[in-house]
């Protein structure tokens, strides 16, 4: 080896040295090979080694992934032209390996002094993250700082993950805290307000087993469980939640749940059902317009990755609020049934509370799903028992001494006559069960669509 080359790859080394510990805290032992090493020069202000951008091929879990990471010792991670190609380059050759695409972000935002170039660099890393989505899964991990328009990329991701030190902001914070006098960027702040960020970890070191989980349900359709697929689900019972539902009766351990911070009365979730990757999309209570945005975005993931949708339905409509009236909840929601309506995989919903409303035409009926089960007890009707009561009743539980009482009765007679089995005598449930054999049932549904 010439003296040249010792002297280059030891400085590069020293130049690489933390985002290196970064990536191989992810990948495989000894799997990343490196792209265009040597990419950088100097100026009067220093070095730049790699152009900032360490990135090439490595594997997680034994799954061949491409890999990028933005360094945050070459001009605090700034983007300049000439590394937005690089990172422009890597995501070209991960789609046309169709290899999943695993970036690294720490980066304070763009090298100003480079003016329009630098924005241009920015327009080249936009439209090559906007092509790959889609077409390969795209995990992005923030590290550091996101700062600038690489924050956009929570867009073009189908998980966009940050520890929970990462500063997150469109512009530079102090800008922004300034503006609104606190500090808006914190990975928290997006995990748990915006919904930007999908998952929060504590440190680098709890991306690996996420990230190689998220990386099997996206790739793997269909795989092997040692999970009984006739296991019997004594805990559930009539008024179990969704989530108890997608702890029990789906592959133990399977579960990752996505966006998990906004949003509670959805459920959105990788999961495995006898081995079978399944996105499963869980709703209780009152659907909102954040709830119907988290949906929507999931479901692009899912009919991205080709996976079966699984619907945990105890739905009564939509909020009734004048400020979610008058905000995204109209949008929303239509762009959450575009969206049912245009997947191209199948949807399969299970009933497992009261359904009412918007929130059986959008998750449980025949023209958003192709196969229906109900719980036994499960209520599926056109509107909440007590709206319909007093639509119904309204004089008798007017005239009533107590009306409290006569509000129960008749909202039991109006649910009583609208159960799950009269839908299935209607021919809008498939299948009636109990709780118990939930996870029989929703294999079978799923294994009949998807080939082995």
């Amino acid at each position: 080896m010439s003296t040249g080359l010792k002297s280059a790859l030891s400085s590069y080394a020293r130049a690489t040295k933390k985002v290196r510990a970064v990536v191989d805290a992810v990948v495989d032992e000894l799997s990343f090979v490196e792209l265009n090493a040597f990419t950088g020069g100097a100026n009067e202000l220093g070095e730049y080694k790699g152009e900032g951008v360490y990135c090439g091929f490595a594997a997680i879990d034994g799954r061949d992934v491409a890999v990028l990471a933005i360094n945050p010792e070459v001009f605090s991670g700034g983007i300049s032209r000439r590394s937005a190609d690089k990172i422009a380059g890597i995501v070209k050759r991960a789609c046309d390996a169709d290899l999943p695409l695993v970036s690294f972000i720490d980066s304070a935002g763009a090298r100003v002094m480079e003016g329009v170039d630098a924005l241009e660099g920015y327009g080249a890393i936009l439209s090559a993250y906007g092509r790959a989505y889609g077409n390969v899964p795209v995990i992005t991990a923030v590290t550091g700082k996101c700062y600038g328009m690489l924050a956009y990329l929570s867009g073009c991701s189908d998980l966009f993950i940050a520890v929970e030190k990462a500063k997150i902001s469109t512009a530079a914070p102090l800008v922004i805290s300034g503006e609104s006098g606190k500090d808006v960027s914190g990975a928290k702040t997006h995990y748990k307000t915006s919904g930007a960020v999908t998952n929060l970890v504590g440190d680098v070191s709890e991306l690996r087993p996420l990230i190689a989980k998220a990386l099997e349900a996206m790739c793997d359709v269909a795989g092997e469980t040692e999970d009984d697929p006739n296991r019997v689900c004594e805990e559930l019972g009539y008024s179990s939640s969704v989530k108890k539902v997608l702890q029990t009766a789906f592959d133990e351990g399977s579960a990752v749940e996505l966006r998990g911070g906004i949003a509670p009365e959805v459920v959105t979730a990788f999961a495995k059902l006898d081995g079978i990757s399944v996105a499963v999309v869980g709703v209780s209570g009152k659907l909102t317009a954040r709830g119907a945005a988290k949906i929507t975005d999931f479901l692009n993931t899912a009919d991205n990755a080709g996976m079966p949708v699984v619907n945990l339905v105890a739905c009564t409509g939509t909020v009734a609020d004048s400020a979610e009236e008058t905000g995204d909840l109209i949008r929303n929601v239509g762009d959450l049934i575009y969206t049912y309506d245009n997947l191209g995989v199948v949807g399969i919903t299970l009933i497992c509370g009261k359904t009412s409303g918007s929130g059986y035409a959008v998750f449980a009926s025949k023209s958003a799903c192709d196969y229906v089960i109900a719980w036994e007890k499960a209520a599926v009707s056109p509107m909440e028992s007590k709206a319909a009561a007093y639509m119904l009743y309204g004089r008798e539980i007017a005239r009533a001494k107590n009306t409290a009482a006569a509000e129960r009765k008749f909202a039991k007679v109006y649910a009583d006559d609208n159960t799950a089995l009269d839908a299935a005598a209607d021919g809008c449930v498939d299948m009636v069960i109990f709780p118990s054999h939930t996870r029989q049932y929703l294999i079978a549904s799923v294994r009949s669509v998807v080939k082995r």
